[in-house]
């Protein structure tokens, strides 16, 4: 008796967690079932290893200057980076030393062609895919999207599902900008045609928002986006949408070390390669700047976003992209429902028409099942999806199996003459074993569909799992407590 209350005890606070669970906070819907925006983006790696090569470029000129080597020129080509050199030197020696990742591809007479080394490329690449994958999670997260899908499919695509998100234009303007800001000194503005003429390796030549002016800034940031603490919108000294920044200690130390020193200049606030704008320094500045344009309201929000969440290692391709309306959702969760409900019905029928009063107890734990993993789901954040909607189904049929597999050995055990209490008692020993085994198999599979899948066969995978938890302890651990419970009613008929 003492067992009897302990399992009916138990039982109640798990109906009543699980209700409490479900009534507090609702369901987060998949995008195919809430609708939104789905895309798939291919970060650009050729791009981004032009960019480490341009970077390097420099470094390694000056590298080349100071080990006393001859250099005519420093540029980076297609694949590599061109080094050419007055007379023969030991360019192999002065990667070794200085530039463990390079090596030296061809060779042709006193010109070295430069490049990463292969294993350097593949981790390149990698990271790039990686760093591209973090920087839109934390947009996204920022936009306050629920629950939305960000996972690497095949070697360097990227899938981006936002349910509830339905402005696809918004959308795009915030994942698929680059937000590389860059503080810059400017040495000269003017015509493009008059400032060609004065580039040098140090230099370079970028042209004003709306291309009407061309500056010629130092190549060498001042700060980057890297030394960025936050960014917010603000306003401008004439109260118009700008968007302002706080540093980082170092970023501060470097920004107000640069500002000291050039009193008079003119640093360019660079977005993307285009100059935002180019104000004068007056003093000494350090952990605080201002963005001034011409923004509007949305714009300014949406720069400060992108720029809280960092820059893009490289530009990124919009592959495919599709827009799923709600509509499909609501009549996808109205035919799931109506199948769940038929599903259910049936398979009540066909219990107490096969097993009498037990048939009931079955109904009991596929209830308390469904009741368990609706409320698991929910307590885990998981996203119901339409696949996830035909795993719960499934897992009504799965639920069955277990309480088949323990009537029939207790109705064996009857056949051999045994009382209905030992039955009950030796038809749950006997097919325990079974029945573990089979929620074990059930659970490997749904953990390996979770591993490897992605998207609808992750949604899948989640209710299997959560449902293949949920019917071992409703029709394993309580399955014995109901036979038990009609038992002592007097209504036990198998």
């Amino acid at each position: 008796m003492k067992n009897f209350y302990t399992n009916l005890g138990l039982l109640l606070f798990l109906v009543a967690l699980s209700v409490a669970i479900v009534l507090y906070k609702p369901m987060n819907l998949g995008l195919d079932l809430r609708g939104g925006i789905s895309m798939v983006i291919q970060p650009d790696v050729s791009y981004a290893i032009e960019q480490e090569y341009q970077r390097l470029s420099r470094d390694l000129y000056q590298k080349l200057r100071e080990e006393g080597l001859k250099v005519l020129d420093v540029v980076v080509e297609e694949n590599y980076i061109k080094v050419e050199l007055l007379e023969e030197g030991a360019v192999p020696k002065v990667l070794e030393k200085h530039f463990p990742r390079f090596e030296v591809k061809k060779k042709e007479a006193n010109t070295y062609f430069v490049g990463l080394k292969g294993q350097e490329l593949v981790q390149l690449r990698e990271g790039v895919i990686s760093q591209t994958v973090e920087v839109l999670r934390k947009r996204i997260d920022e936009l306050g999207v629920v629950q939305p899908v960000i996972t690497k499919i095949g070697q360097d695509r990227i899938l981006v599902e936002l349910p509830g998100v339905l402005d696809l234009e918004r959308a795009k303007s915030i994942i698929g900008r680059t937000a590389l800001l860059e503080l810059k000194l400017v040495v000269e503005s003017g015509r493009k045609e008059d400032l060609e003429s004065k580039l040098t390796p140090e230099l370079e030549l970028l042209p004003s928002e709306d291309g009407s002016e061309w500056f010629l800034v130092e190549k060498v940031a001042v700060i980057t986006g890297g030394d960025l603490k936050t960014a917010y919108t603000s306003q401008d000294e004439f109260g118009r949408p700008a968007v302002s920044f706080e540093l980082t200690d170092s970023g501060a130390n470097k920004f107000g070390q640069a500002t000291e020193e050039n009193i008079g200049r003119r640093l360019a606030i660079v977005l993307d390669k285009k100059v935002i704008s180019a104000p004068v320094i007056r003093s000494r500045i350090t952990n605080m700047g201002q963005i001034t344009g011409q923004f509007t309201p949305d714009e300014a929000r949406e720069l400060a976003i992108v720029l809280r969440a960092g820059a893009l290692p490289t530009k990124i391709d919009f592959l495919q992209e599709s827009v799923i309306g709600p509509t499909l959702g609501r009549d996808a969760i109205e035919q799931g429902i109506k199948a769940g409900v038929l599903g259910y019905l049936l398979l009540a029928l066909i219990l107490v028409l096969r097993y009498k009063s037990s048939g009931v107890t079955a109904n009991l734990s596929i209830i308390l099942n469904a009741l368990m993993l609706w409320a698991g789901m929910v307590l885990l954040g998981a996203t119901l999806t339409l696949p996830g909607i035909a795993g719960i189904i499934l897992n009504m049929g799965i639920a069955v199996d277990s309480n088949v597999l323990i009537f029939e050995r207790v109705k064996e055990e009857l056949r051999l003459g045994n009382s209905p209490r030992k039955a009950i008692d030796l038809g749950y020993k006997r097919s325990l074993n079974a029945v573990f085994d089979t929620h074990i198999t059930l659970l490997v599979a749904a953990l390996i569909l979770f591993q490897f899948g992605s998207g609808p066969v992750k949604g899948f995978a989640t209710t299997l799992t959560l449902g293949t938890i949920a019917s071992f302890i409703s029709n394993v651990y309580f399955a014995k407590f109901f036979l038990e419970m009609l038992y002592k009613l007097r209504l036990f008929r198998i």
